[in-house]
């Protein structure tokens, strides 16, 4: 054989080479389960949750239309599970869940709205995530007139969100290099004392790995001792009093309808600023917009193992049921009770 053609013949096997081995390590690279584990390429095998979910009876994930609910829930994707309204169905209310994005923002005519999507019931319930509240509570302010369009309940899970977590299987769908990338990114935050910025090739600095105090009586993940978290916990603005004196406003409007605030804390704030947002939530708390669920996650982190998933930036189905318990406990001290 000419050196030229074995030249050419080396650097073809070199390659394919290279191939099948970035191949095999993808293939056996378990694929990302959670939103953080998954945005991130960080191993699923080194961050996912490993805890024993509750049990949550397809009997109480249900949903109703708005025209034939008690409650109404405006809600982001903590909401999107039908789990933490299961424990207001099983105390016997009729809710209906719809998104945001499909109310739109909460303007100036929001009575008026309810009545014109044929809401009869008595209560709403607003539940947003900390980080996106600021900017829906700006667009709020500064329109008018919401959308007039009918406006469905989000379709109801066809099984139970308490699942048990993902066994291994193999990765046949992601690119050829992921788990390379997974692997060295994992590595990387391993290895790591302190923060570590995990880059994505599309969206820059996503997420990031924090050591976590006290993180495996926390966390049920095999590295227990940090956890992932979004990087725009940090990055969007915090919210202030000011805040919470506008919502207190956009409750009077909807009067005698009750409404009724469920801000969740950001997973960043139960575990690692724990600060954040003080000054808001003391005022909230003496306007009474809604129950103070950032005293009961601070209370119950290191009591519930894996309130917030330790691969996603969600509660895990504990802290669903957790939390929805206790919005149970704050319907009911709002005066409203199931009807007959």
């Amino acid at each position: 054989m000419h050196k030229p053609a074995r030249t050419w013949l080396g650097v073809f096997m070199t390659g394919f080479a290279v191939i099948v081995a970035l191949f095999l390590v993808t293939l056996f690279t378990q694929p990302a389960e959670g939103g953080l584990t998954r945005i991130g390429r960080v191993s699923e095998d080194a961050f996912g949750w490993r805890s024993v979910p509750p049990d949550i009876p397809m009997a109480h994930v249900r949903g109703w239309e708005p025209a034939d609910t008690d409650i109404l829930v405006i809600g982001d994707s903590f909401s999107m599970y039908y789990a933490w309204q299961s424990p207001l169905v099983a105390a016997g209310y009729k809710v209906a869940t719809t998104h945001w994005d499909r109310s739109g923002p909460l303007c100036a005519d929001f009575p008026a709205w309810l009545t014109s999507i044929g809401f009869k019931g008595r209560m709403v319930i607003l539940e947003s995530i900390e980080r996106l509240l600021p900017e829906r509570l700006e667009q709020a302010q500064g329109c008018k007139t919401m959308i007039r369009r009918p406006l469905k309940a989000l379709p109801v899970p066809t099984q139970s969100p308490a699942q048990p977590a993902p066994g291994f299987r193999l990765n046949w769908e992601s690119p050829l290099t992921t788990g390379l990338i997974t692997y060295l990114n994992t590595r990387q935050i391993v290895k790591t004392h302190g923060v570590v910025d995990v880059e994505h090739e599309r969206f820059g600095d996503y997420i990031f790995s924090s050591p976590v105090a006290d993180g495996c009586r926390q966390f049920s993940s095999r590295v227990c001792d940090k956890s992932l978290f979004l990087t725009a916990d940090r990055t969007n603005r915090e919210l202030q009093p000011r805040d919470a004196e506008f919502m207190s406003t956009v409750a009077h409007r909807a009067a005698p309808v009750k409404v009724m605030w469920m801000v969740v804390p950001n997973k960043t704030t139960v575990y690692l600023d724990t600060h954040n947002a003080a000054a808001f939530v003391a005022r909230s708390n003496a306007l009474g917009v809604g129950p103070d669920l950032f005293a009961m996650a601070q209370e119950q982190r290191l009591r519930i193992i894996d309130l917030y998933w330790p691969n996603d930036t969600h509660w895990s189905m504990q802290g669903q049921l957790y939390f929805g318990n206790r919005m149970v406990d704050a319907v009911r001290a709002a005066g409203l009770e199931p009807l007959p």
